[in-house]
């Protein structure tokens, strides 16, 4: 069995909503329901990734799009330490949706980030994660804002 790392609903939400993880993407983790727009899924996804609720990614991913993704593969070492996540864009039409971001982490003492052009579609009322587009970034100057929304320059926070 795959354990999730347990998080504190009164704790800071990964999303960086800057609400309390209870009144945030904790919502969308107990009920698909709540992710009532494609940037709540995708804010609720990164915070899945961040807390190890794998599952909840797997039922978020449209089926036709899983290319038979497991919450093994998912859970394999080693797993990055997701340090901010920043939305560029989210778009909604009836029935599709696109969100914008930067997601920063490190792993193997490395900093880097996915950013990306995610694809969302609607179906029987649930919003589903289909696929991305990656984008090229570059790091953060040393004396812009930290990625990780400590409000400390990069430079005296997470730079490698």
């Amino acid at each position: 069995m795959i354990e999730t790392a347990s998080y504190e609903p009164s704790s800071l939400c990964p999303c960086g909503s800057m609400q309390p993880y209870g009144q945030c993407c904790y919502l969308s983790h107990q009920d698909h329901t709540q992710a009532s727009s494609p940037e709540k899924l995708m804010r609720s996804r990164y915070s899945a990734f961040a807390i190890k609720k794998f599952d909840y990614i797997i039922a978020t991913q449209h089926p036709d799009y899983q290319n038979g993704l497991t919450v093994e593969q998912l859970a394999n070492d080693p797993q990055p330490q997701w340090l901010g996540l920043e939305v560029l864009n989210s778009e909604q039409r009836s029935k599709e949706g696109i969100v914008i971001f930067k997601a920063w982490f490190k792993q193997n003492k490395q900093l880097d980030v996915i950013y990306e052009r995610s694809n969302f579609i609607l179906q029987n009322k649930l919003w589903y994660y289909t696929d991305g587009e990656q984008q090229q970034c570059a790091l953060p100057k040393r004396n812009q804002s930290c990625i990780c929304h400590s409000g400390k320059k990069f430079k005296q926070c997470c730079m490698p």
